[in-house]
């Protein structure tokens, strides 16, 4: 299924999640270092540059948020995350405060944890191989899903769907 995948992550979890997982890390990786290119943190060419894990955990997180503010997206502001500014902010933050102190990196790398959660709950996994575009899970009224669904089946068994 995917290369690199432990045995028990590939028992233990569906096959469409850790496809999903799996490209939405690869976008944000290509997101974080285009990022870096343009803020001129890249090295140069056939040099590298190391970064903390949670850094990078965390700049994906804000890629990832700066993605979704882009597409209209609040959904992670309701649910208690910041906006990507404030966590490009909480990045760089981390970094100034890591410069004096290496501890100050224990913290780094909860936020992208936490958008990856929201990620996971929040959006169709199959939606982009199949439709080529981010599809959101809309955690709507339910009364309202009930009304229009009972509205279709009554169309549809009265052989009329466009329920007339």
């Amino acid at each position: 299924m995917v290369a690199g995948v432990p045995p028990e992550v590939l028992r233990q979890y569906p096959a469409d999640l850790i496809r999903f997982a799996v490209d939405e890390a690869g976008r944000d990786a290509e997101d974080v270092a285009a990022f870096l290119a343009a803020a001129g943190l890249a090295p140069p060419p056939g040099e590298t540059r190391g970064w903390p894990p949670g850094v990078l955990l965390d700049l994906g997180a804000f890629v990832r948020l700066r993605r979704w503010e882009a597409s209209g997206y609040t959904f992670h502001v309701e649910a208690g995350l910041p906006t990507a500014r404030m966590a490009l902010r909480r990045v760089i933050t981390t970094l100034i405060g890591a410069a004096a102190d290496r501890a100050m990196l224990a913290a780094a790398g909860e936020l992208g944890l936490a958008v990856f959660g929201l990620t996971v709950s929040r959006f169709a996994w199959t939606a982009r191989p199949q439709l080529g575009s981010d599809v959101v899970l809309d955690l709507g009224d339910e009364d309202a899903l009930v009304e229009v669904l009972a509205q279709l089946m009554w169309a549809l068994r009265q052989g009329d769907p466009a329920g007339e």
